[in-house]
Parts: C-alpha cells; sequence; structure tokens
C-alpha cells in the first residue's frame, strides 16, 4: 500500500514537472516572437544555426537546378520530452541531402531556420502572418498567400494559392503564373519521389528567393 502511495505521488509531481515545463517553455516562446530585435530572439536563432550546422555541416552545393530537383523526401527527427525541436533535411530527387531545417512550434506560432548550401531563411510565423529574413536580413512577409517585400513600399513580389487544396498550389509573379508547388498532402499519392515545384519558366534571382521560400513554408506543414 505505501508502495502503490508513493508510486502515485511521484506519478503526480512528475506530471506537475511537466505541465509546468511545458508551460513556462510555451510563455518563454511567445515573449521570444513578440520582439524579433531582443535579446531571447537573437539567442534563440544562434542556437538553432548552431544546431543546424552541427548536425548537418554538409550540404549538396546549390545551383540553377535545384529548385527543380527539390524532392518532398526528408530525414525527419521529432520532438522529444523536453525538446520542442523538429530537425531534418530534405533530399533531391537522387536522394542527396540538400536543404536542412531546424523549426520550433507552439500552436500556431513557429520559428523555423532553413538552408541550403549558399543561403539561410528566417521564418517566423504568428498565426496567419509569416516573416521571412534572408542571409540575416529582412526579405518579405507572406499574409494570406501575398508575398510582399520588406519595408514600408510593402510591394507585391509573388502570390499563391493554397485555398483550394489541390494537387498543386500556383505561384503568381506578376500576372503570371510562373511555378506550382506540389501540395505535401497529395504529393505522396502520385509519385513516390515528389518534387517539390513545378517550374513553367525561369526566374530571376528575387524571384528564384521567394519561391524557394513559400516551398520551404508549404514543406514544413508536412505531416
Amino acid at each position: 500500500m505505501r508502495f502503490l502511495f508513493s508510486l502515485l505521488f511521484m506519478v503526480l509531481t512528475a506530471g506537475v514537472f511537466i505541465s509546468g515545463a511545458v508551460f513556462l517553455v510555451a510563455k518563454t516562446f511567445t515573449r521570444m516572437l513578440s520582439n524579433p530585435d531582443g535579446k531571447a530572439w537573437k539567442k534563440t536563432i544562434e542556437s538553432l544555426r548552431e544546431r543546424l550546422n552541427k548536425r548537418y555541416p554538409t550540404l549538396i552545393p546549390w545551383d540553377k537546378e535545384m529548385l527543380g530537383l527539390l524532392s518532398l523526401n526528408r530525414e525527419l527527427k521529432k520532438p522529444g520530452w523536453f525538446d520542442n525541436v523538429y530537425e531534418g533535411v530534405y533530399l533531391s530527387i537522387f536522394q542527396e541531402p540538400i536543404l536542412a531545417f531546424v523549426q520550433m512550434k507552439n500552436g500556431a506560432n513557429s520559428v523555423m531556420l532553413a538552408r541550403t548550401s549558399d543561403r539561410e531563411f528566417v521564418f517566423r510565423q504568428k498565426g496567419a502572418e509569416t516573416e521571412i529574413w534572408l542571409n540575416s536580413q529582412p526579405f518579405a512577409v507572406l499574409v494570406n498567400g501575398n508575398l510582399l517585400a520588406a519595408g514600408k513600399g510593402s510591394r507585391l513580389i509573388a502570390q499563391v494559392d493554397t485555398t483550394t487544396g489541390d494537387a498543386h498550389f500556383p505561384v503568381t509573379f506578376g500576372n503570371q503564373t510562373a511555378a506550382s508547388i506540389n501540395n505535401p498532402e497529395h504529393a505522396a499519392e502520385r509519385s513516390p519521389n515528389p518534387r517539390v515545384l513545378t517550374l513553367l519558366r525561369e526566374m530571376n534571382p528575387e524571384e528564384d528567393n521567394a519561391l524557394l521560400a513559400l516551398a520551404i513554408l508549404q514543406m514544413s506543414r508536412q505531416g
């Protein structure tokens, strides 16, 4: 009887401790997301960067062909009890490591760092809005499918339509559909080695960065 009481006490204590730890992590995460110029944000990004570089030090060199070779196949490590970080690497259609990422999630909010061999993206998602940094510089904001350039002008860079749930999400630059992103929820049904993107024309450097950023965000929603 005494043993059962002690065991129950330990279980309840552990439950309270875990609940308290989860609450503290969530509170810290929310505070960090609310101030991207603060010390907590910078410390978190640096920690994620070190973790990513240590786990995936070598990626296949990125060139202009890589957008079309990026696949939805990945190697993924999910969070543990006391670690709310997803980490993994996406492969090319030739099964080569091409894009690595780490992501912290808390409900509808998240922060993600992703890199290829030649560039690094940081995504700060708060509900329906996602701020994007490229190589530590503000790049764009994604709101309701509209990718707006960072800065006062809020110039429209691209649009992506994910509302239909179709097999492909069209991406428009200007008034022209230039590419489509394969819906991760349906891609595996059509191919064991699904590509992320279908390109309809060549991209200039800004479009290349924008398309890759949009693709990464859709890939991060993969189950």
